[in-house]
């Protein structure tokens, strides 16, 4: 039977992959779209709606920016207050500017969408850590005959 092992590089990079999930979801804006410079304006109470008729309130921090002298509005992570006045990066596309995302770190991690990579990092490392084989990388014995025998191996003449 073929033993399989994963190195410690593929690991890291899988990891890696797995933590680069929330941003790849605006990799269209960041590849194709146009980057700006918003700010931060104010905190805004807003009324969020997952489902049609599930709505509930979320305090934002309000961004403004401006494309072709054409103020836009966008706002920042749920929950999430920015300082008055803060400059951000903003990536819009070219066509509809109210398509945009907040180029920080919170920006991107700061969502519902960042359990998927929480769940996906559990489950790969604990793919790792059981099939990957530490008994031959420790040189542990399989069994107790590498022990040397309770009995001496050669006979001691008598006289």
């Amino acid at each position: 039977m073929k033993v399989y092992r994963i190195s410690k590089w593929v690991f890291a990079g899988i990891c890696i992959l797995i933590l680069l999930l929330p941003v790849s979801r605006h990799w269209k804006l960041l590849t194709t779209g146009e980057r700006t410079t918003g700010t931060v304006t104010q905190m805004v109470r807003r009324i969020m709606e997952k489902r049609p008729g599930e709505r509930y309130p979320v305090q934002a921090s309000e961004i403004e920016f401006m494309v072709n002298g054409i103020p836009y509005k966008t706002y920042g992570p749920s929950n999430f207050e920015y300082r008055e006045g803060r400059q951000l990066t903003i990536f819009f596309d070219r066509k509809t500017p109210s398509e945009n995302c907040v180029c920080t770190f919170t920006g991107f991690y700061l969502n519902n969408y960042v359990v998927l990579p929480i769940v996906l990092l559990t489950v790969w490392a604990a793919f790792y850590l059981s099939f990957n084989n530490y008994r031959k990388r420790l040189k542990i014995p399989n069994s107790r005959s590498s022990r040397p025998p309770a009995y001496p191996t050669r006979r001691i003449p008598l006289l």
